[in-house]
Order: structure tokens, then sequence, then C-alpha cells
């Protein structure tokens, strides 16, 4: 990665309106020579309107926009073009022009130079030679959308601004777009990119700008701004942020809905209740669980959704302490459901707190055929009178929709 001494790009308190309403506030960030800052935001935050700006494309009403430290309006559009070359979202030509013609039509701000060689290096970079002879009307989204990126490279430009360029485009063509984005910015290139998704922002950009009603959100490193509650306050939903094989992911589910506060408490381990820890959460249920092992994947997911849960160390017999614990969950809750979670040594005192539930006259809900799941060699004592039994877990989460939506308290037959 190429840097400098300061920022390529500096943003101003910058403030625009368009007639009907305003749409950025004061917005200031810095955009470091080398840089790969991603800009996303909920629909209509100003990401769109903060990237034609940055172009010269719109003038702000107050603040202002620099590119090394010189107003970009003050820049006439052959200056800005040689410096910066912007890939919209949508890029319409239904003329017969081949892609070298469309790439070439890139290097027409520079006038110097060898147009079809510097196209044609354009396209080797990004592996999509082979299209040069085609014509542009006839290519699928994704060709278009990497021609289109060639056109851009074809100005030699050291900033590279882009509008949700893969927004059309599948999974697969996603990622391949913004390999090449990542190759071009190890290179040296200032890349600033608006796009929807969390996910591609968490892998690929080293910096965000998080904007919410055209204000800055968050700015900074991106492990600083998609953090679950930025998430929460920007969007209006439960991020949940997960780890494996060294990297990290988000998965999202909508808020907790405060009007229903029934607890479920889930007897799993062994994965058989993080689904229904997440599909409890979207029903508006207070869920908590146990006893589970650490690092259990229920015990994981329970942690990123902050469920409160009897906890025991891994491959250990349940501790008197953590029964305990989990005895105290189940006497808050409102229904105990024992999942499909295989019964053993190690877990046999699950059994002793789902009889406890039953004691005490709790609603207890079981997934049938529970002798199929006992792997004690006849230690375990399965007699459970009075749970109620379902064939599966699905069959469960349906109830507790229906009664959600009907405003029925879980724990009524």
């Amino acid at each position: 990665m190429v840097t400098g001494d300061g920022p390529h790009i500096d943003v101003e308190a910058v403030r625009f309106s368009y007639p009907e309403h305003p749409v950025l506030r004061e917005v200031s960030i810095a955009i470091g020579r080398g840089d790969f800052l991603g800009i996303v935001g909920p629909n209509g935050s100003g990401k769109s309107t903060l990237l034609r700006v940055i172009d010269g494309l719109l003038r702000p009403e107050s603040g202002r926009v620099l590119l090394d430290r010189r107003p970009v309006l003050e820049h006439s559009r052959r200056e800005l073009a040689r410096a910066v070359a912007l890939v919209p979202q949508h890029f319409s030509l239904d003329f017969d022009f081949t892609v070298q013609e469309v790439v070439e039509m890139g290097h027409y701000c520079r006038q110097e130079g060898d147009a079809r060689a510097c196209a044609a290096a354009a396209m080797e970079t990004l592996g999509i030679g082979a299209l040069a002879e085609r014509l542009f009307p006839h290519l699928s989204g994704g060709e278009k959308q990497m021609v289109i990126l060639a056109q851009a490279l074809a100005q030699q430009p050291d900033v590279l601004l882009l509008d949700e360029p893969v927004s059309a485009l599948d999974v697969a063509h996603q990622l391949e777009f913004f390999d090449c984005l990542r190759r071009l910015n190890a290179d040296g290139m200032t890349i600033a990119c608006v796009l929807h998704d969390l996910n591609l922002a968490l892998h690929y950009c080293r910096t965000l700008l998080m904007l919410s009603d055209g204000r800055a959100a968050a700015y900074g490193p991106v492990a600083e701004v998609l953090v679950p509650d930025t998430i929460d306050a920007v969007y209006g939903v439960h991020a949940h942020v997960h780890h494996h094989a060294g990297r990290s992911f988000l998965t999202f589910s909508p808020r907790l809905r405060a009007e229903r506060r029934e607890r479920v408490h889930l007897v799993c381990g062994g994965g058989t209740g993080a689904a229904l820890m997440r599909d409890l959460y979207q029903l508006g249920f207070a869920v908590s669980a146990g006893a589970v092992n650490a690092l259990d994947s229920d015990e994981i997911t329970g942690r990123d959704l902050g469920v409160p849960m009897a906890v025991e160390a891994p491959f250990t017999v349940l501790s008197e302490e953590v029964h305990r614990e989990n005895l105290e969950l189940i006497d808050r809750a409102h229904v105990v459901i024992l999942t499909d979670v295989p019964i053993g040594t190690g877990n046999l005192r699950n059994l002793d707190a789902v009889r406890h539930a039953l004691k005490r006259g709790a609603a207890v809900w079981v997934v049938t055929d529970l002798p199929s799941r006992d792997f004690t060699g006849g230690r375990a004592d399965l007699d459970l009178p009075g749970a109620r039994q379902f064939d599966s877990v699905a069959d469960m989460v349906a109830e507790l929709r229906e009664r959600a939506a009907s405003g029925r308290p879980p724990g009524l037959a």
C-alpha cells in the first residue's frame, strides 16, 4: 500500500440539501492516501450524495472537499478526471460499442499516450482481456460491471470512487469484483466505495464511515465501527459477531419486541439450541439456556445474543454449582424446552432440571423419542410426566409464533 504524509481527500463539515430535504449534515472525514474506505448506512442516509460531492459533481451548501489540499471545485473536470474516477451504480449504453471501445473512452481525459494500449492494460489488470471484441450491450451484468471498472482504470486515476458497484451481482461476482479492488488497493490506489453489504465491508475495507440521516454515526477502523451497539442504533436490528477459522462475520435479527417479556428457557447443547435462540429473539421472547458447555456452538450463540446461561467447562460433568444456576434460570421461565440434545453422563443432570420445572408446575416442552437420544447406558431417568411432546423443534417454533401473534403467554396450555 502506498501512503503519504497527509490525507489524500479531506471532507470538511460538508452540508448538502436537495430542494425538498437536507441530505448531508456536517460530514467530516479524511481519506488517507492508499486507504480503502467503505461508506455504509441505511437507504437515504446520504451515501451516494457524499460520493458525488467528493467527485465535484455536486456543490455543498457549506463546507468543502479538498483533493491534495486544493478545493475540488477549483479543479477543472479534466483535471479531476485525471485524479479521480467514479464507477456509478448503473451504466447504460445501448449502442453496439465493443468492450475495447468502451474502455478506451476512459482514457479520453488524458489526451496523451496510446488509448488502445492503456485500455488493454486496464483489461489485463482485471483479467477481462478476452472480452475486448465483445459488444458491450450483450454482456452479463457481472461482465459489464468489470468493463466499467476497466474504463475507470483507463483514466489512470489516483482515487477510485464506487457507488454500490455490486448491488446487482450474484455472490460469486461480488467476491470477484472486490478481490480486484483489493489488488488495486494493494498496488496503492485510494478507494472509497459505497456498499450495503456489511460483511463485504468487514472483509475488504480498511476504514468505514457509517452514515445515519446524513450524519456520521461512526467513522474509523472497520472493527471499531461494525459493532452490535452501533449497528443496532443505525439500522434498528440486532447484529451478532461470529468468529470462525480466523475470520469474522455478521448475522442479523430484528430487534427484540419490548412489549413481550415472557421467558423461555432452553435445555440444550451440541448446537441443538442455537437456531431456536435466534427464532425466539425474533419472536420477542426473553431467552435463557443451560446447562451448556463453554465453546459449544449453543454457548457461543447465546453469548453473541446476550442470553443468560448456566455454563460448564468443556468436556466436564455438570457441577452442583452450574446445576444450581440452571435451576435458578428455570425458576424464572414461563416455559422450559428440552431440545433434541443427546443425553450423556456429562449432562445427565439436565434431566433433573427438567423434572424440577415439572414439579413447580412450569410448562415443559420436549422433543419426542427421548430414548433414542439416551447414551447413558440406561442410567438416565427418562420419565417426564406432564411434559408436552412435540415431533420437532420446528413445531415448537410454530406454536410459539402463533402464541406471540395472538398475545397468549407461552406457559398456558
